[in-house]
């Protein structure tokens, strides 16, 4: 015989963000392709399985200083224009 637990483990949702290949109905709302929704795990999944959606890998973004290394200019002063009297 089954017995019920009384709700006393919760089921943890895992969230993750996705990015959607497919316009879809997700919780409801319609979404657009290329969108980028945060999704249950088992939500999720299941779009992956119909195609309509992949996990979304977050890209690193190197901030590049270029004038480090510039210590001073050779171009000449820049000259701005004079006020109109």
């Amino acid at each position: 015989m089954l017995k019920w637990n009384g709700g006393g483990n919760p089921t943890t949702l895992i969230m993750k963000k996705y990015l959607i290949i497919q316009d879809t109905v997700v919780k409801g709302e319609k979404v657009q392709a290329g969108s980028v929704v945060e999704l249950d795990e088992q939500e999720g999944n299941a779009l992956v399985g119909y195609n309509k959606a992949e996990l979304h890998v977050a890209k690193k973004t190197v901030k590049t200083d270029r004038s480090v290394g510039l210590e001073e200019s050779e171009a000449p002063k820049v000259s701005k224009r004079k006020a109109k009297k």
